[in-house]
C-alpha cells in the first residue's frame, strides 16, 4: 500500500513539473508604460488609472481619461460596499438580531458620486502600448475614510467603535486586493 501511495505521489509530482509556463511578453518591444498606470496607488488615497488612444486632442482625451479612471473609483466603492454589506451581515446574524441585506450597496452609488467630485487627476503622461500612443491619468479620491464614514452613516445601521474599526479595515483591505489581483494579472499576460 505504502509503494502505491508513494508511486502515485510520484506520478502527479512528474505531472505538475511537465505543465508548461507561460512567459509574459509586452506587445512589442517599444512599449513604455509608467509603472503608476499598472500599479494605480496613492498613500492614503484611492486610485485609479486610465489610457485612451491619442486623437491628437489633449483636452478631449484627458476628459475621456479622467471619466474612465473615476468610474473604476466609483466601482472600487461599490465593490468596498458589498463586502462591508456581507460583513455587517455576518455580525448581525452571530449576534441573532435581523438581517437587513444590501445595506451598504444601496448607499454606495451615493457615496461614491458625493466623493468623486473631490477626486483629482494627479499624473498625467503618454505611454506606448501595442504601438499605439495612448494617454494616461491617475485620479485620486483622497480620503477614503471619509467615503468609509458616508457609507456607515448613510446605512443608517449603528456600530460600536471595535466593529467600525474592523469594518474599516477590511475598506482598506480591499483596495490592497485589488492591487495585489492587477499585479498578479500583469505577470500572468
Amino acid at each position: 500500500m505504502k509503494k502505491f501511495i508513494m508511486l502515485s505521489t510520484t506520478l502527479v509530482l512528474a505531472a505538475c513539473n511537465s505543465t508548461p509556463t507561460t512567459q509574459s511578453t509586452p506587445l512589442h518591444n517599444d512599449d513604455s508604460v509608467p509603472i503608476w498606470v499598472l500599479q494605480p496607488t496613492l498613500e492614503n488615497a484611492l486610485a485609479s488609472s486610465s489610457c485612451v488612444p491619442w486623437s491628437g486632442s489633449l483636452s478631449i482625451d484627458k476628459a475621456q481619461a479622467v471619466a474612465a479612471a473615476r468610474a473604476d473609483l466609483t466601482q472600487q466603492i461599490k465593490v468596498k460596499a458589498a463586502v462591508l454589506d456581507k460583513l455587517y451581515q455576518r455580525k448581525v446574524q452571530s449576534e441573532q438580531a435581523t438581517n437587513v441585506g444590501g445595506t451598504f450597496e444601496q448607499v454606495s452609488k451615493q457615496v461614491a458620486e458625493q466623493n468623486l467630485v473631490g477626486s483629482k487627476p494627479e499624473k498625467v503622461a503618454f505611454a506606448k502600448l501595442d504601438n499605439a500612443k495612448q494617454l494616461c491619468v491617475l485620479v485620486s479620491m483622497p480620503d477614503p475614510e471619509k467615503a468609509f464614514n458616508e457609507l456607515v452613516e448613510n446605512s443608517g445601521k449603528k456600530l460600536d467603535p471595535t466593529s467600525k474599526e474592523a469594518l474599516y479595515e477590511e475598506f482598506k483591505a480591499q483596495k490592497a486586493m485589488k492591487e495585489l489581483e492587477k499585479e498578479l494579472n500583469n505577470t500572468q499576460h
